[in-house]
């Protein structure tokens, strides 16, 4: 797909730098050293002969060892304290024009979105981490734990797991901001706590709240409104359909729950998986959904949110992920086994 692509729009190669694009070709390998960048040290070279990783000496070793083996792609070494050396090697070894992500990305995030068996057991895996993770941060919660302190209660559960997005907020907070970070705010009645994890490139999100006293009313009311939001939007994202068409199932939802314009005050999530959002779904999008795409779709209203991951499996059906599982979930450290 790469090579096609890569042809087909002039390029004798292409240097492909992402984080999500290296875990995508690789089968979750990581070519990163500081978390918070989207691109990684090492990037990958895909000739019309063979794929390389081209990296500086200081990372050469760890991603023949620990990242490359097995597959069918060398760990090309460069001299760490040459700039352009990375850049040079490709050119040298492109002997022609090279393309770079930039180029490439429309094209390859519908092929990197459809999620082969792997991926998507590997999405079964990480929600179930997630579900459980969220449970069990949230029990811990007591009258005048923090923000802050809640969110390092998920983060201690999600060992191993990279945490791109840890979002909390407290009572009045919740109503305020759509995305809260966490702060050092004390909780006294409810608490919302939202999560994106990552294994293997890939990304789950989800949301979940604890109500340490029972919601009055008007709250009870809200959260159900926008659990049928979401329940509508759900229902709406089947093969064939476009996130457009998704899209619009929302709309009408919170219209009919008498809130037409609360869809403007965040956006409602769209397809995820080599990253937190592949694509943010917008009114009129042509996107088309097809099977083996994983969704987090967000629909909120004002003091309530909901958010879960599913797989459309080859059938359509939604396979739901963030669920805990009755028996503990087996999180593989081998990147070629099923979880």
């Amino acid at each position: 797909m790469v090579r096609a692509l890569t042809e087909a729009r002039g390029g004798t190669a292409a240097l492909l730098w992402s984080r999500r694009t290296f875990a995508w070709l690789t089968l979750g390998g990581l070519n990163h050293v500081a978390i918070g960048t989207e691109t990684g040290a090492a990037p990958l070279l895909v000739t019309g002969r063979d794929v390389v990783a081209i990296s500086p000496n200081i990372e050469a070793g760890r991603l023949a060892t620990e990242e490359l083996a097995g597959l069918p792609i060398e760990a090309v070494a460069v001299p760490w304290w040459e700039p352009e050396a990375i850049s040079s090697e490709a050119v040298r070894r492109a002997g022609g024009p090279l393309l770079t992500d930039a180029d490439l990305e429309d094209g390859l995030v519908p092929v990197r979105s459809r999620l082969g068996d792997i991926e998507q057991d590997r999405m079964v895996a990480i929600g179930a981490a997630v579900a459980t993770a969220l449970d069990g941060a949230l029990r811990a919660v007591a009258d005048g734990t923090t923000e802050s302190e809640l969110v390092a209660l998920l983060e201690a559960r999600l060992a191993g797991f990279r945490t791109p997005v840890l979002l909390s907020a407290a009572d009045e907070r919740i109503e305020r901001f759509r995305h809260p970070l966490p702060t050092g705010a004390p909780i006294r009645r409810r608490v919302m706590l939202v999560v994106v994890a990552e294994r293997w490139g890939l990304h789950v999100a989800a949301t979940r709240f604890r109500e340490l006293v029972p919601p009055a009313a008007p709250l009870a009311a809200t959260i159900e409104a926008t659990r049928r939001v979401e329940a509508a939007i759900h229902g709406a994202t089947r093969p064939g359909a476009t996130l457009g068409e998704a899209f619009d199932a929302a709309r009408a939802a919170y219209a009919a729950e008498g809130v037409p314009d609360e869809w403007k005050l965040h956006h409602q999530g769209g397809t995820i998986g080599y990253q937190g959002r592949e694509r943010i779904a917008v009114p009129g999008d042509p996107t088309r959904i097809e099977p083996g795409m994983a969704f987090a779709w967000n629909p909120s209203i004002t003091g309530a949110k909901a958010e879960d991951t599913f797989v459309l499996d080859a059938s359509g059906a939604r396979r739901l992920v963030t669920v805990a599982p009755i028996e503990p979930q087996r999180v593989s450290n081998d990147r070629f086994e099923r979880p």
